[in-house]
């Protein structure tokens, strides 16, 4: 398949990869029309002679003109012009290098420029057939060939450059797609893999403490702590196929868990229930990420989960009574902050005297 790619220097359109049958050389098929006229009249040695060099002439100019653009292109046209001007008086089909000149002059850019040279082409060929008295025959049918080559050709190419946008659109549709798709497996896996070691390093500190005294209960903690692995390796699982997060009733229950794990008193507001699935699973993440944000830095007593199902909009409020709101976001941060713009929603932050409080909200 032929690739045309677009030069944004000259404004050209060229092409990357040419079969011959796509490019000038088929067309000349049409210089059969040249010798037309000798069918009703024997052409003398001098005919011959002038047809045989003008068609000498014009076949590298009109080679070349494909390859061309700016004042090169328009003086090949001008010349290819001329030539079909000089044989007007021969009785030759004189009119078939206009209708040549149109064709190339189609590929210059910009559109107005090539349009502006088809036009005068036509014009040059109309008064050359009138200034010479010859009968419209000889000379209309090229005029208008003239002028629906060249605008066959400018069609022809605003098509292959609309055509080659659009392949570049769908290349950037599909690099941004890829983007995000590894930006949301950074996201979750961030999450997930953060709350998955958070538990696992609490619970091999616990079982440590305990190793002396209570082997029953170390001996269940060690369990705790394989579970704990096993579910984060089916989370790390499901976030590369695309589906993690669960409901956002199951994520409050595991983050309750979590927080009394590591010391913490939680307390829970409002019924996950009301929040429709897909609003509660992104909350679900940003829950799961907001609580391993207390645990792991804000060194809190207390953390209260507040959800509320308004008309429209669930939020999530997650409030500690920790070491206090920090103005700077880290990886965690930025992602919940990216997760919620995506689904239409807001992240906001602000201090608690004492604490942080966060506030996530997202239309339903």
């Amino acid at each position: 398949m032929t690739e045309r790619a677009y030069n944004a220097d000259s404004g050209a359109m060229r092409t990357a990869e040419q079969r011959w049958w796509d490019g000038p050389w088929p067309w000349l098929v049409y210089l059969v029309f040249l010798p037309l006229p000798w069918l009703w009249k024997r052409p003398d040695a001098a005919t011959l002679i002038a047809s045989a060099l003008a068609v000498a002439v014009f076949l590298p100019l009109y080679v070349l003109a494909h390859r061309w653009q700016g004042g090169k292109l328009f003086g090949a046209c001008a010349a290819i012009t001329a030539i079909g001007i000089a044989l007007a008086a021969w009785p030759v089909g004189w009119t078939v290098f206009p209708i040549y000149a149109a064709s190339a002059m189609g590929h210059a850019r910009p559109r107005r420029v090539a349009t502006i040279g088809i036009a005068a082409i036509a014009v040059a060929t109309t008064v050359t057939g009138l200034v010479l008295s010859q009968p419209t025959l000889w000379w209309l049918p090229g005029v208008l060939l003239v002028v629906m080559t060249g605008g066959g050709t400018i069609s022809r190419e605003a098509f292959y450059e609309r055509t080659q946008a659009l392949l570049a659109t769908q290349e950037e549709v599909r690099r941004l797609a890829g983007t995000a798709e590894r930006e949301r497996i950074a996201r979750d896996l961030h999450d997930v893999v953060g709350r998955t070691l958070t538990l696992v390093a609490l619970k091999a500190d616990l079982a440590g403490r305990l190793l002396e005294r209570d082997m029953v209960a170390t001996r269940a903690e060690v369990e705790a702590i394989a579970d704990a692995a096993r579910a984060g390796l089916a989370d790390v699982r499901a976030a590369l196929a695309g589906q993690a997060g669960g409901g956002l009733a199951q994520e409050a229950s595991a983050s309750i868990a979590a927080l009394r794990t590591a010391g913490v008193h939680p307390t829970m507001k409002g019924d996950a229930a009301d929040v429709p699935a897909n609003a509660g699973a992104v909350l679900a993440m940003t829950l799961r990420e907001a609580v391993t944000n207390v645990i792991r830095h804000a060194d809190a007593r207390h953390c209260t989960i507040h959800i509320v199902a308004d008309t429209g909009h669930a939020r999530l409020v997650v409030e500690d009574d920790g070491v206090g709101f920090s103005r700077s976001e880290g990886n965690g941060l930025t992602g919940m902050r990216q997760r919620l713009v995506a689904a239409g929603g807001a992240l906001h932050l602000s201090p608690a005297r004492p604490g942080t409080r966060l506030e996530a909200s997202v239309p339903t």
